[in-house]
């Protein structure tokens, strides 16, 4: 066996490292691929370099096409590890491609995949790369000092669908997903509010009224359904996460670690801070910080982010809405501590806060479980038994 692997949207080594480590025989090819653009070049390019250095499997984190068809053409395996839900992208030909294997970590996502036909798909967990945890060491560099009360490292999702289009929306319709959003936004009891709320009807009255209004639909799935998600659940996210925010900095010291072009106004106490790269640098930010703080999609409905991998890795508390497959990974209120309203969060960050003991207590028990369950020479181990074995 040897792999190929090729970057994408990320940089990040641990995928290959951890390769290395377990033994495999794996190069990385020297260009990075467009997630979403099939080029002819690119693809005579990849397949010419897997012909000559005899490579057997391509390897890449999300689905990039040109090495599907490059591992089409040239009759070999690729390996696709999935961060995001729901990933509308396998719903393509690509996806469908008998010599490609995905490894998903939305349990739900997972099951839909399987009922759709999705010929290989594996439910795993995300992972941390516990050999830059371990040489990182931030706890002990950071001396037990924390600089952040409560922290947040994500986006806002300020640039979605739904706003860009709302002015070819007419108006009693936007009156109704406004409906949609309060009944959906600040719960997080595990149902999904959204989906099967809008219709087939309703999109053709919009698209009636509004010719100009184009779902630009790609994927092999119903209009309703890619409205709902691209549309509909990153709104959500957008009133979500600027609103809790709010409600926590009107309360504690807040600290916001994005690359979205914030409004201050709209962020009243928030303190704006710069991005933070994946890495080293988050893992101090999430030590540093009493509580880091983690929203979930709305359309992650079975799955544990990477966010909270990486917060738990780096040895620090996270307090996260609640998801069902969160509690069976990690044991609620002793590794990990959920809410499920705006009240029971500010109720948790308050006490949390204020009993230093019980909180480091339950980041180190956080941190270790992702230590000894959650790692990528564990998860790469199995991924890649699991595609020898349905060869």
């Amino acid at each position: 066996m040897k792999i190929l692997y090729v970057y994408g949207m990320s940089t990040a080594k641990d995928i290959y490292y951890n390769l290395r480590k377990l033994g495999y025989k794996v190069e990385e090819y020297p260009d990075r691929q467009e997630n979403s653009v099939l080029n002819d070049e690119e693809i005579a390019r990849l397949t010419a370099y897997v012909r000559k250095h005899h490579i057997t499997h391509l390897m890449s984190t999300h689905l990039i096409y040109n090495l599907a068809m490059a591992a089409y053409q040239t009759g070999i395996k690729y390996v696709s590890i999935i961060w995001d839900a729901p990933y509308l992208k396998i719903y393509t030909p690509f996806g469908r491609l008998d010599n490609c294997w995905f490894a998903v970590f939305d349990k739900l996502d997972y099951e839909r995949f399987k009922e759709d036909g999705i010929p290989h798909v594996l439910y795993q967990p995300c992972a941390v790369n516990k050999y830059d945890i371990l040489k990182w060491d931030v706890k002990r560099k950071l001396g037990g000092n924390y600089f952040n009360e409560i922290c947040f490292l994500g986006r806002l999702y300020e640039n979605n669908l739904y706003d860009d289009n709302v002015g070819r929306i007419p108006e009693q319709m936007q009156r109704y997903f406004t409906s949609i959003f309060e009944e959906a936004a600040f719960r997080w009891d595990g149902e999904n509010r959204v989906y099967g709320k809008t219709s087939g009807e309703i999109l053709k009255y919009i698209k009636l009224v509004s010719p100009e209004f184009d779902l630009d639909n790609i994927y092999d799935i119903e209009d309703v359904r890619y409205f709902e998600v691209q549309y509909l659940i990153r709104k959500i996210a957008n009133i979500e996460r600027i609103c809790t925010l709010n409600i926590l900095a009107e309360q504690f010291p807040v600290s916001f670690y994005t690359d979205s072009k914030t409004d201050p106004e709209q962020l009243g106490d928030v303190k704006i801070m710069p991005p933070v790269e994946p890495g080293e640098a988050s893992a101090i930010i999430y030590a540093g910080s009493k509580i880091n703080l983690n929203l979930s999609l709305k359309g992650i409905e079975g799955g544990t982010p990477q966010r909270i991998m990486d917060i738990l890795g780096a040895g620090g508390f996270a307090l996260t809405n609640y998801c069902a497959e969160t509690a069976e990974l990690f044991e609620e209120d002793k590794e990990i501590v959920m809410f499920k309203s705006p009240e029971e969060l500010v109720e948790k960050a308050a006490y949390y806060l204020t009993h230093d003991k019980e909180r480091e207590e339950i980041a180190r028990a956080g941190h270790r479980k992702v230590m000894n369950c959650y790692t990528y020479d564990r998860k790469l181990k199995q991924l890649m038994e699991w595609v020898e074995k349905e060869n």
